[in-house]
């Protein structure tokens, strides 16, 4: 135990320093026994998390006291978007709930990698991506699917590397929802509140000298010519989390991520609890949670199981919100809760995502009608369709880049290009300074009745990762996934005007641009992502496992977020609508503090 963890940190007034009851007072805190180097050397060896834990997160002695003699309103499991949503509602409500935020990973980037220097681009996948889950051979051997994207394990989640798209999905999109969900999301500011958590913008609006005049010319030649592509229904300048946190902020362009706003939370949270009016947010780190423990009878959850011991309670008025992703939710879950397994229940019976296709072009500037300037312009615009045999929808992510000087433009392209694991690359920039590339990235839904898609439980040890996942393709998939492919060189075609000779595609394989389509086998990208539906809202008889109040049927106080609680995925990016369904729990527990009988069934969807 380091020295930093004997001595109680001097800006974080936990209530867990004895009795789990009150802050403990100033005037009684021990006084360091070092300081400053005297009388002895401090400590030569910090690392980054025991630096960050002064201050900011749950250190040994505070831990060992929360065990003791934690009482909490709410427990939060993972730190990424939809803790954020869930904590940061709550605490506008009522400043004095006691909440506990527990995450398995450790501190690392404390804002979105993009926001640092370009070198840090090397960091996305590889190690900062892990997989606590086995994949089964039929998905490994699917060389279009091949793999689901991993989880980030550290503080903030997926949140330090995600492309920051965030539309707002329309009811239309949002098929077999539950009356209750969409009910909610009619309710006044359900959209809003989320769009402002997260700073969302459309990207016409951003205008920072970099989204400017090519972003609007683009925008308007798309609104004209979508009739050219049959199959779309909508294009609008694609909402990005990247905005101002305030109107008078000089930041126009600033990568949304969990860590800073989740810090800041800590550190408000912190003032009110000195000022008498409120209570600290206490965030753990490096704690992997592996099971839950209800009552016999009765379905209260008292205990969890962790990697750093067991917490419980004895009271009624504790509550557990999942927040871990839609994959580590079921994988607890069921662990958990019998009522959760095949044998009562249908947690894992269903898992949907994403595939993807990315196609880039480049055509001359002048067929959009734009000449350009000397300066680095960026446009990034939002086309949404459906395949009209299947209904299953897709969306296209065009994002643009006009680089005059590719070299000296590098860093800013870097910092802002909407989504930096499908943008032009430094090959694809030299040579084209007349021209505009442009990167095309397909998201297609996966179809929520293929019962080849799976999470269950394996007989691996460890209950963190002892689950086996599937994905495949049926027949739906690949219709969908023909309907996309086409939209996306549709939509190359109609920002050419209509020439097809004046378009060049990029070929992977030689390297250099050339005049024929790439094969369908070099676009369509490995990878399922924004896993879902693991445990939605809905009946037991429709394969719901949750009811109303996002709870496991037959459990009282255990409550699920995320991408897991959608009966259907869509294509829309799921963050935004991720956290609105987190800031309507929110609401609803705090508008309802008693603990409400559990459920044993849901009502019908739409």
């Amino acid at each position: 135990m380091t020295l930093r963890d004997q001595i109680l940190s001097h800006t974080n007034p936990s209530p867990h320093n004895g009795t789990g009851e009150e802050p403990l007072d100033p005037a009684q805190k021990p006084k360091q026994a070092n300081l400053w180097g005297f009388p002895v050397p401090g400590e030569q060896n910090p690392s980054a998390t025991s630096v960050m834990v002064q201050d900011y997160f749950v250190g040994n002695h505070t831990w060992e006291n929360i065990l003791s003699f934690g009482k909490f309103d709410y427990i939060v499991i993972g730190s990424g978007f939809t803790a954020l949503a869930f904590i940061d509602e709550v605490l506008k409500h009522d400043k004095k709930k006691r909440i506990l935020c527990i995450e398995r990973g450790d501190i690392w980037l404390t804002t979105h990698f993009q926001n640092l220097p370009l070198p840090f681009k090397t960091v996305l996948g590889g190690p900062s991506e892990t997989y606590p889950w086995t994949l089964s051979t039929e998905t490994f051997k699917t060389k279009e699917l091949g793999y689901l994207h991993g989880s980030c394990p550290f503080f903030g989640g997926r949140s330090t590397f995600w492309s920051a798209y965030a539309p707002q999905p329309t009811e239309d999109l949002m098929r077999d929802f539950p009356k209750s969900m969409i009910d909610a999301s009619h309710e006044k500011g359900f959209w809003h509140s989320a769009e402002k958590l997260l700073n969302v913008i459309p990207a016409d609006k951003i205008r920072d000298g970099i989204y400017c005049e090519m972003q609007m010319a683009i925008d308007e030649l798309l609104k004209k010519r979508l009739s050219q592509i049959p199959t779309a229904d909508t294009v609008v300048p694609a909402p990005l989390a990247v905005g101002p946190k305030s109107h008078t902020s000089t930041m126009r362009f600033n990568k949304f991520s969990v860590p800073g706003p989740l810090i800041a939370l800590h550190e408000s949270q912190r003032k009110h609890a000195e000022a008498g009016e409120g209570r600290p947010l206490e965030l753990m780190i490096n704690c992997t949670v592996t099971g839950l423990k209800k009552d016999e009878v009765g379905g209260v959850v008292r205990a969890i199981e962790t990697s750093r011991g067991v917490l419980s309670w004895t009271d009624d008025d504790t509550k557990v919100v999942l927040c871990a992703g839609a994959v580590p939710n079921a994988t607890l879950l069921l662990n958990s809760f019998e009522e959760c397994r095949p044998s009562k229940g249908n947690v894992g019976k269903r898992l949907t995502g994403h595939v993807r296709s990315n196609i880039t072009a480049r055509i001359p500037r002048e067929a959009i009608h734009w000449n350009g300037d000397k300066s680095l312009q960026l446009a990034c615009t939002y086309l949404a369709g459906k395949d009209p045999n299947t209904h299953r929808q897709y969306h296209i992510g065009i994002s643009a880049i006009h680089s005059p000087d590719p070299e000296a433009d590098a860093e800013d392209a870097g910092r802002e290009c909407p989504d930096y694991a499908a943008a032009a690359t430094d090959e694809q920039l030299k040579g084209s300074k007349k021209h505009i590339v442009f990167v095309c990235s397909g998201l297609g839904e996966l179809d929520e009745d293929n019962s080849k898609n799976w999470v269950k439980l394996n007989n691996t040890p460890d209950p963190a990762s002892n689950v086996t996942v599937q994905y495949t393709l049926c027949p739906n998939d690949k219709k969908m996934w023909d309907t996309m492919d086409e939209a996306i060189y549709q939509t190359i075609e109609a920002l050419s005007g209509n020439q097809p000779k004046a378009i060049e595609y990029w070929d992977d394989r030689a390297n250099k641009w050339v005049a024929k389509k790439p094969s369908t086998e070099s676009v369509r990208a490995p990878g399922v992502v924004h896993e879902g539906s693991t445990s939605f809202v809905g009946s037991k008889q429709n394969g719901g496992s949750l009811d109303s109040l996002y709870r496991p049927h037959g459990i009282a106080n255990v409550f699920v977020t995320g991408g897991a609680v959608f009966p259907t995925s869509g294509s829309w990016n799921p963050t935004l609508t991720m956290c609105a369904y987190a800031q309507d729990l929110a609401r609803k527990l705090v508008c309802r503090p008693g603990l409400i009988p559990p459920s044993q069934d849901y009502e019908e969807p739409n």
